[in-house]
């Protein structure tokens, strides 16, 4: 998850609280953070528009107000504090850091108790294993290559969508920022060790933003893109003492 933009009168709050039940009932979620938790617009930035700013937010605030959207974010996610698997700042946040000292996505962090990646990259690593017994035998993984989008950068076409899925050597390549949400399968062939050929199934997913209304998204002329969520299934699948390897299923 991610564009959540807690803080814009846009944000959809509602749908959070709703994510983060969801979430919290699933025994087996996890969750992979992509950025801009928060809207991270300064009072003197040229964006900021008082009419546009959180409910929550009141005028004392204005001083710190990157402190208190985050805050706000994870009271919103307080449900699921432990099911984070790691998080990555977005552009938002690294503006705030680079320009004004405050690190909201490592606060974020470090509430909801994950591990924090990214710093001025933007981007990180994920690793899930599937581990078989009492000896915890590493009997498969699972790896996420997770980039917040870079501006003009690898997010404006699908022929950019494929070559950094071909870049990555990962069977999730999840990405945010442009708010634009699809997700579709990839296939990638090769040899195991053994010399066996094998077909690697994948996936690319850019995340749903949590935005109910256009704000300044109408502004430059973008999109409000229903508010969601994409779920892929990881499931190690072994029979008859054969491993066959990891499923992968999206909903």
């Amino acid at each position: 998850m991610g564009d959540t933009h807690v803080g814009s009168t846009a944000c959809d709050e509602q749908s959070i609280e709703r994510l983060a039940a969801t979430i919290k009932a699933d025994e087996n979620a996890l969750v992979v953070g992509l950025g801009d938790y928060i809207e991270a617009i300064a009072p003197s930035d040229a964006r900021f528009d008082p009419r546009e700013v959180g409910a929550f937010v009141a005028p004392e605030h204005m001083n710190n107000i990157f402190y208190v959207e985050a805050a706000y974010f994870c009271k919103l996610m307080e449900p699921t504090r432990g099911k984070w698997t790691m998080l990555i700042p977005g552009n938002h946040e690294s503006v705030a850091a680079k320009q004004y000292h405050t690190d909201a996505a490592m606060i974020i962090a470090d509430r909801l108790g994950c591990p924090y990646q990214g710093q001025g990259e933007e981007s990180g690593w994920l690793r899930i294993q599937f581990c078989l017994g009492l000896t915890q035998k590493v009997r498969d993984t699972v790896d996420v290559f997770c980039a917040h989008g870079w501006g003009g950068g690898e997010t404006l076409s699908t022929p950019k969508y494929e070559r950094l899925t071909a870049r990555k050597r990962a069977q999730i390549v999840a990405v945010g920022h442009g708010h634009k949400p699809f997700s579709f399968p990839y296939t990638v062939e090769g040899l195991d060790r053994a010399g066996w050929e094998e077909t690697t199934q994948g996936y690319f997913v850019e995340c749903y933003p949590m935005i109910a209304k256009h704000g300044y998204i109408a502004k430059r002329g973008g999109n409000a893109p229903p508010a969601g969520y994409v779920v892929i299934t990881a499931e190690h699948i072994e029979r008859q003492g054969t491993k066959l390897g990891v499923e992968l299923k999206e909903l």
